[in-house]
């Protein structure tokens, strides 16, 4: 009896798989990224496409059209033998110029379409977003943008970014969108490849559907300890005092940070007129390029570095935040963590008062690991 239903399970998902529409990979064309760019007619769309050759090869190419709108796909299907499946499209771009203007049309696509994976990364390109496109055709690696974005959200100073976080950030009350900044550097620089340099500069900062400023990865790293639970990513910490010994050394020493853990606890008060925010951060973090003259098997000494690190990220941290308020931009989320602890709160009531909502910071580092002095 159990032979018998093991055999017509077995009968039933063969069906099942026939009745599926299949496509063979090397008649389709795999859709990998898009890019979005204002032109002086309107609109240009590129696509990043492979085309399989053979089992291991695969080649890059990039698709233009331009019309009056984005959603252009359908005229871009019209440049190929093969139709264009999105199944596999990891990276969405906008040029500087367009995410200023506006992305949203945009976004309301990407959230309708069930084909794009929650895993999509979105980012913003200084210039033209389709010259990123055509450089990565000279890696050969159709992924190349969206794997440096992750790499650095996991080893480096991004913070959680997907398409998921994204679509969370611009309808959710109280906060804003960012996104990775990409810079393409001059060609022929060292490990360019005879191509224009890529590398992420920083993230852009969105109102709404425009993007407002872009910050460094300095300031990345900030808002990353803000918003998650940091388990990497690192800082350059000035230290002012005792020279070093090393008399090329013209100014001051520094040392480099990184975070093991971080973690920022929100206290709310008086959230009925002008709301105040005490931000509490815990930093455990090791060292890294530590000066010589600094001995780092002196308790005395590192209890200095602590406070010292402390107090300089405190002041960092509160010049950051005042950028924040003076581009009227809130990727903390801070209009959000007032909206949790009141009743009456009103979006745009809470944008005339941004700016003047008082942020007390306090930091509070632990050093667990050592570099050699």
């Amino acid at each position: 009896m159990n032979r018998r239903k093991i055999f017509l399970v077995i009968i039933l998902c063969t069906v099942l798989s026939a009745c599926t529409d299949q496509k063979i990979v090397n008649q389709i064309c795999l859709v990998h990224a898009i890019s979005f760019d204002t032109v002086a007619k309107g609109k240009k769309t590129a696509v990043l496409i492979s085309h399989f050759k053979e089992q291991g090869k695969t080649d890059l190419e990039v698709l233009h059209t331009e019309s009056k709108s984005y959603l252009s796909l359908p005229r871009l299907n019209t440049q190929t033998n093969d139709p264009l499946e999105r199944g596999q499209m990891r990276m969405v771009l906008f040029g500087k110029t367009s995410a200023e203007k506006g992305i949203g049309t945009v976004i309301h696509h990407l959230l309708r379409d069930p084909k794009f994976s929650s895993r999509l990364q979105l980012g913003v390109v200084e210039r033209d977003a389709s010259e990123l496109l055509e450089i990565t055709t000279k890696t050969q690696e159709p992924f190349f943008l969206s794997d440096m974005i992750e790499q650095n959200m996991r080893n480096g100073n991004l913070p959680l970014m997907n398409l998921h976080v994204s679509l969370f950030n611009y309808y959710g009350e109280g906060r804003d969108m960012f996104l990775p900044y990409f810079k393409i550097g001059r060609e022929g620089a060292a490990g360019s490849g005879g191509h224009g340099e890529v590398k992420i500069d920083g993230l852009a900062l969105f109102r709404s559907d425009r993007m407002i400023t872009e910050i460094s990865l300095k300031d990345a790293f900030l808002l990353k300890m803000l918003i998650q639970n940091s388990k990497n990513g690192s800082y350059t910490v000035p230290l002012a005092g005792k020279a070093s010994n090393n008399t090329n050394n013209q100014g001051e020493d520094f040392i480099l940070l990184r975070s093991m853990h971080s973690k920022a606890n929100y206290m709310v008060n008086n959230v009925h007129l002008i709301p105040s925010i005490s931000i509490r951060l815990k930093l455990v973090t090791e060292l890294q390029n530590v000066p010589d003259w600094v001995d780092v098997r002196s308790e005395e000494q590192l209890t200095r570095l602590e406070k010292t690190m402390g107090s300089y990220l405190k002041k960092e941290i509160e010049k950051f935040l005042s950028r924040l308020k003076e581009n009227k931009v809130d990727p903390v989320g801070l209009g959000d963590l007032i909206r949790s602890r009141s009743k009456n709160w009103n979006a745009q009531d809470f944008e005339k008062i941004y700016q003047e909502i008082k942020t007390t910071v306090s930091v509070q580092v632990k050093i667990a690991n050592t570099g050699s002095g």
